[in-house]
């Protein structure tokens, strides 16, 4: 029986924090309770509502109560407090269980449930007697009982006949149209409906005169669905089987796969084509979609308070944010909130069912019309365009009166405003005008039509002739363009109701419909003819192009790239631009192929818009478009006019077209800062010019610097005219010199045909004949002018791999030119082949292999780049004649360094530089200029800089040649590897690697992230042949040698057989080395790299020895050697090789753990650097014997112990310890030990009977990590006394064996000797090593 207060007790936190009701009844004498949740509408659930009506029959006089409700209850009242509430509602009837039903049941009234299922069945609808609130539906396959079984089968019924009504719905229809009859001015089409069949289609075909011979050009002009957003997916050249295979997808869908299909389709990651809609609708378990989440604070609810992703108490739920969280879970899912709810990829296999290639059988309904032969176009045969360039005139110079900077601005600005108001007042302005307005402002798509055949202006044939009084030239052929012809059809179409704008419904509730007229748009081909095409009365323009050449073009434009914030380079600009900066990669691109007054132009154009109007500046308001173009042309004009250069014809006019109007207020609210910008711009371009300029002269004075000796015996005249290079001859010799012959081009063929055929693929226009091998050879000629500069700039050593530049270039841009030629020829133009089955997937293909074929082109052009450095930047390893080139730049280089010495002593001794004759008189009057300018700090011609940087350059030079000279003396090793072999190729200079078979893709993959290339040519992967390819043959595991070894070991032990055998030769050809062997000496060892002594390196000595290591020979490497001078110490070597490095020391500073060797009186002595000072090491000088093997002296016996079972071998525990191993446990009889070296272990034989007592303790004591090899199990006498006060009993025996064993222990401390404290210490330090030691190797062994 329980109390109230009992009850009250368990219930009594409910109560308190009011977060649920709670019923108290009464059953006989004891007290029930239970506690109950309303739902969000204050509502009882179906089920609580049940159980309280069962609770009321038991006791009606039961209570329902909440703390937070109810009178008599509260938060801060006691347990006594609360039971005396509770028995108050009960005695009192307050909050009776009766009432509180009725007021929270949302059930209707009988007589109304009645009247409504009456209304239901007579309306022919199924009843339910649930409510459903809140968009709640009810589960159809779910059966509840809230319904009867007649209702339920009823709603079955409705459900299945909606479902059939829908799948005789069309899911797709589209308007086919004859595309011929639209050209001709009678369009034909007609609704077809998907999925659809072959005899329907090709009624239809018929019906719109779709024959095959006449006709056979399809096009869909108009698409509906009852899906959503498909439609709008779909183009109009979309194939018939592919629409119908879609639609029979699309038909076979449940309801709920059909909503996530709609939802996929708005979320967008599959639906580039129809091939990846119809492999999106077999792909749908790719998505999860959730229809009750609509928003980012439903997907949050749903994410806390569904799935439990976070565990969040009741009270905080109402503070936290919800929508926050949802966002970041739906940005991490990168999922779409759509009208069918939210959806995201669950990242499952997407499966390509379709491939777009063959669509299948059973879906096919496109009739086949009879096959064509394709008609044969005619050929028109046209000459060569004739190549030759005319040279173009000088630019003449304007003259401006002013003289001050400021005043010379303002003037070239007020010509300017003067220049472009009077081209306002112009005939030719007027002109202008009234020609432009006379051309169409076609469409996007007609635009790029027109772009595609090569057009610029355009108009009609008869346009031509009646508007501008010209006419197209005899043979043109016509640039095909879309014109509208739209026309009009009768539709059933559902009526709308003009106030609703809802459809109408008749009384059966069916839509009611009505035939309307419906505008279907439509296009046809007509023909138009560029302005190119024509010839006749010329056009007015505003511009003209600038031509001429401009003095000292090539300076000027490198000071314009100095100059520009921007990076500047020339590319092939389309539509008749100039030039164009691009903000956001910071390039300038100038237009190639224009004359070089009209390069410096645009350049000063596009830097003027790369100062002002870059995005990233921080300025308040950016200027508009207009005002742009006008400030920076304003300012490209003042700059020209500034250095002479008139650029008024083509500067006005661009102005004024960009001008709103004849107040030319960009002009004039823009004129502080044109002027501004432009004296900014004048004052760069003079300081970088002048830059280059010197910093040619002082070129130009370190090739002619001559040795101060060499000039002292030269004759004055001489010494006043010195040997210039070659580029820098005097032009009265050059002029002398028989002229020579132009060098042949290295021309490949070109394939004529495959030309034409692209041409005829893809273009009306007729091919001309031998057009693609002259820009071949217009290509090739550019790259041979290009060598021959290049020759003229570089040593003559450098034309033979300039030729072979060149030629590889002709040739790999000839095979890329025939490739391309091929490609556009697989599949014809759009326009050409027309809409119907046009190959789509095929023309995919084409595009990309065009774009390969295009990186290719890149990549060859590159071949240019290569020509342009040869002999300009360093001299690579590669080059045959790479130390011979060395050598002669080292003979220059020195030449230099005694020539600057030389001036230098002369103006210390003289202090000036008059009448030195160590350099020419113009590099004096050079020399003299520089030491007055502001930036020469020292007293000196030649700084200490200049002279330490040559000085360094020598060393460097002087090293790559000695490295290059060993390398070629000593060589590279070969290997052999599983599967192929690895070949030094000293003459290609490549490590070589040849595969008998072709390498898996992750070998594949190794050789390339190492460096290694592919080469056709000589069918092998290689890489520079340097020390750094044998390191990176180290990480490709497929070729490791058949040794073992690492091709760093191999080629490090072919280096030191090479060197041993050098030293081997005989004494007379080497008498050098002789001398150092009476000498003192003193060697630097450190430790080798790699993973096999990472355990040696800075250890000290004892803890070097506590882990059974020992300094060994092998274990070093020499670093450095050299001779040991009298009094120098080991202290003085360790200070001098940590604070002052010699330059040749290439190891690290001196550390633990390296060795040193004194070579002294002929004795050598071996010096480990220890924690503090050194410790002598004569075992570094020691063989170490051969390690025996515990695998080849296995007995053949095993021994099991509780850690495992191990085989016998007959070493002995000295032999083990030498081996690296250590004592791990020993057996439980005690007649083996196991020995491990923390990843094998073996058994042998204990050398001395064990104690068998001993035996047990340490088994027991080893389990626990406590062995201390004492037999402890025998009490001690004091421990006896102790259990004897305690009152416990001991035996006679137990006290005598007490006291014997307490005998024996004394003996054996009286016989160890006392230590001192020293020794204590040193002692304890090692045991804790080899503890450590010890203790690390069992837990490596046991893990």
């Amino acid at each position: 029986m329980a109390s109230l207060r009992d009850t009250v007790k368990d219930y009594q936190e409910e109560l308190r924090d009011g977060i649920a009701w709670v019923a108290f009844w009464k059953t006989g004498r004891s007290w029930n309770a239970e506690y109950f949740h309303l739902e969000m509408g204050d509502y009882l659930y179906p089920e609580d509502r049940s159980r309280m009506e069962e609770i009321k029959q038991t006791d009606p006089a039961a209570v329902v109560v909440n703390g937070y409700y109810s009178g008599y209850l509260g938060e801060d009242m006691s347990l006594d407090e609360l039971t005396a509430g509770v028995r108050r509602h009960y005695e009192n009837g307050y909050s009776n269980i009766g009432e509180f039903i009725e007021v929270h049941d949302d059930r209707l009234p009988p007589e109304l449930i009645e009247e409504a299922r009456a209304a239901a069945h007579a309306a022919g609808l199924p009843f339910s007697e649930k409510t459903y609130r809140d968009g709640e539906e009810p589960d159809p396959y779910l059966f509840d009982g809230s319904m009867s079984m007649e209702d339920y089968a009823l709603m079955h019924r409705m459900i299945e006949k909606e479902r059939s009504e829908r799948m005789e719905q069309p899911i797709l229809s589209g308007y086919l149209s004859n595309l011929g009859k639209y050209t001709e001015g009678r369009p034909a089409g007609e609704w077809v409906s998907f999925p659809t069949t072959a005899e329907h289609l090709k009624e239809v075909f018929d019906r719109i005169g779709i024959d095959g011979k006449n006709y056979g050009e399809l096009h869909i002009t108009e698409y509906q669905s009852s899906i959503a957003g498909l439609a709008g997916k779909l183009t109009e050249l979309e194939s018939l089987d592919e629409l119908n295979y879609l639609s029979e997808l699309l038909k076979m869908q449940f309801d709920d796969d059909r909503e996530k299909f709609v939802a996929a389709m708005e979320y967008g990651d599959h639906t580039r084509d129809l091939q990846d809609i119809i492999n999106l609708a077999q792909n749908l378990d790719c998505y999860w979609l959730y229809p009750s989440v609509q928003s980012e604070e439903d997907y949050g609810r749903y994410l806390i308070e569904e799935l439990d992703e976070l565990e969040l108490p009741e009270e905080a739920k109402k503070y936290f944010m919800y929508e926050e969280y949802g966002r970041d879970a739906a940005i991490n899912d990168g999922g779409r909130f759509t009208e069918q709810g939210y959806i995201y990829n669950n990242r499952n296999t997407f499966t390509q069912w379709y491939d777009g290639r063959d669509v299948p059988e059973e879906y096919r309904v496109t009739p086949q019309p009879p096959v064509q032969e394709k008609e044969q176009a005619d050929l028109d045969a046209s000459a060569d365009i004739p190549t030759a360039a005319t040279e173009q005139p000088p630019v003449l110079p304007i003259i401006l009166s002013s003289e001050k900077p400021a005043d010379k601005m303002k003037e070239i600005t007020d010509r300017l405003e003067q220049g472009i108001l009077g081209l306002y007042e112009s005939d030719r302005y007027a002109d202008y005008l009234r020609t432009m307005s006379k051309f169409h402002d076609y469409s996007l798509n007609n635009t790029i039509l027109i772009a595609m055949q090569g057009g610029n202006l355009v108009k009609g044939y008869k346009q031509w002739e009646k508007e501008f009084e010209r006419h197209v030239k005899p043979g043109e052929k016509a640039i095909k363009i879309l014109a509208p012809s739209p026309f009009t059809v009768k539709k059933q179409v559902e009526k709308i109701d003009p106030d609703t704008q809802k459809p109408v419904f008749d009384k059966d509730g069916k839509p009611v419909t009505e035939e309307k007229e419906i505008k279907i748009p439509a296009f046809r081909v007509v023909s138009v003819f560029d302005i190119s095409q024509t010839e006749g009365k010329e056009l007015p323009a505003l511009t003209y192009e600038l031509t001429g050449n401009v003095e000292q073009y090539k300076d000027f434009f490198a000071a314009l790239e100095k100059t520009s914030p921007f990076a500047m380079g020339f590319e092939a600009l389309s539509g008749g631009v100039k030039g164009r900066c691009n903000y956001e990669e910071k390039r300038i691109i100038i237009n190639e192929g224009m004359d070089e007054l009209q390069n410096i132009k645009t350049a000063i154009h596009e830097i003027a818009h790369a100062t002002l109007h870059d995005t990233a500046l921080a300025i308040p308001e950016r200027p508009d478009r207009r005002t742009r173009e006008v400030q920076a042309e304003s300012v490209a004009y003042a700059v020209c006019q500034h250095y002479g250069l008139d650029t008024s014809d083509y500067s006005f006019g661009y102005i004024a077209g960009w001008s709103s109007g004849k107040e030319l207020a960009e002009l004039k609210g823009s004129l502080e800062t044109i002027r501004s910008t432009a004296a900014k711009l004048i004052d760069t371009i003079d300081g970088h010019f002048a830059e280059i300029q010197k910093a040619q002269d002082k070129e130009q004075t370190t090739e002619q610097a001559q040795p101060a000796q060499e000039a002292a015996k030269q004759p004055e005249a001489e010494a006043a005219a010195p040997e210039l290079p070659e580029e820098t001859a005097p032009v009265q010799e050059k002029e002398a010199q028989p002229e020579q012959a132009a060098p042949a081009a290295p021309y490949y063929p070109i394939n004529e045909a495959a030309a034409k055929r692209a041409k005829d693929m893809n273009s009306f226009s007729d091919y001309k004949q031998g057009s693609a091998t002259a820009e071949y050879r217009h290509y090739v000629d550019e790259a041979v002018q290009l060598a021959e500069r290049q020759k003229q700039r570089v040593d003559p050593m450098y034309h033979e791999k300039i030729d072979s530049l060149l030629d590889t270039y002709a040739r790999k841009l000839a095979a890329n030119m025939n490739k391309g030629y091929e490609i556009d020829a697989r599949v014809p133009s759009i326009l050409i082949a027309g809409g119907s089955n046009f190959p789509t997937r095929k023309k995919e293909k084409q595009n990309a292999a065009r774009d390969s074929n295009y990186r290719e082109w890149q990549d060859i052009q590159g071949l240019l780049d290569k020509i342009r450095s040869t002999g300009m930047g360093g001299i690579s390893a590669d080059d045959p004649q790479a130390v011979q080139k060395l050598e002669k730049k080292l003979e220059n280089l020195e030449k230099s360094q005694e020539t600057m010495k030389a001036v230098n002593a002369y103006y210390r001794k003289h202090k000036t530089l008059d009448g030195c004759p160590h350099l020419p008189p113009e590099e004096l009057e050079k020399l003299k200029a520089d030491m007055a300018s502001s930036w020469h700090l020292e007293d000196k011609p030649f700084a200490t800089w200049a002279l330490s940087n040559n000085s360094a350059e020598i060393r460097r030079v002087k090293d790559r040649i000695k490295s290059l000279s060993q390398q070629k003396e000593i060589g590279f090793v070969d290997w052999e590897f599983d599967g192929g072999k690895v070949e030094a190729n000293t003459e290609a200079n490549r490590l070589q690697i040849f595969f008998e078979d072709k390498p898996d893709e992750a070998t594949r993959e190794a050789l390339k992230s190492n460096g290694f290339r592919w080469s056709p040519k000589v069918g092998a992967w290689q890489r520079q042949l340097t020390s750094n390819a044998y390191y990176a043959a180290d990480y490709v595991k497929a070729i490791a040698p058949l040794t073992g070894e690492k091709p760093t070991e191999l080629q490090r032990a072919h280096i030191r057989a090479q060197k041993v055998a050098a030293q081997e030769q005989p004494t007379q050809e080497q008498p050098e080395q002789e001398a150092p062997q009476d000498k003192d000496t003193f060697s630097i060892y450190q430790i080798k790299g790699g993973d096999e002594t990472r355990d040696l390196r800075f250890e000290p000595y004892d803890r070097l020895t506590a882990t059974g290591h020992r300094v060994d020979a092998k274990n070093y490497t020499l670093v450095y050697s050299a001779e040991l001078t009298p009094g120098t110490s080991l202290e003085d070597i360790y200070t001098r090789f940590n604070i002052d490095h010699p330059k040749d020391f290439k190891g690290h500073s001196l550390s633990v753990s390296d060795v040193v060797v004194l070579h002294q009186n002929g004795q050598d002595t071996a010096h480990y650097v220890d924690s503090f000072g050194y410790k002598e090491v004569p075992e570094f000088f020691k063989e170490q014997e051969k390690a025996l093997i515990p695998d080849d002296l296995e007995t053949g016996e095993t021994i099991k112990t509780p850690r495992g079972t191990f085989y016998v071998t007959a070493m002995s525990r000295e032999q083990m310890e030498a081996a690296g191993y250590g004592l791990h446990h020993q057996s439980d009889d005690g007649k083996y030990l196991i020995m491990g070296n923390g990843t094998r272990a073996f058994a042998i034989f204990a050398e001395q009977p064990e104690n068998y007592l001993k035996a047990a303790e340490q088994t027991t004591e080893q389990n626990y990590n406590m062995i201390d090899g004492q037999i402890n199990n025998t009490p001690t006498v004091a421990e006896l006394e102790a259990k004897v006060k305690a009152g416990e009993t001991i035996s006679l025996v137990d006290l005598a064996e007490a006291v014997k064993a307490d005998k024996e222990r004394g003996k054996a401390a009286k016989t160890e000797k006392k230590l001192s404290i020293r020794a204590q210490l040193r002692a304890d330090k090692e045991k804790t090593v080899q503890k450590k030691a010890t203790k690390s190797k069992n837990h490596e062994l046991e893990v």
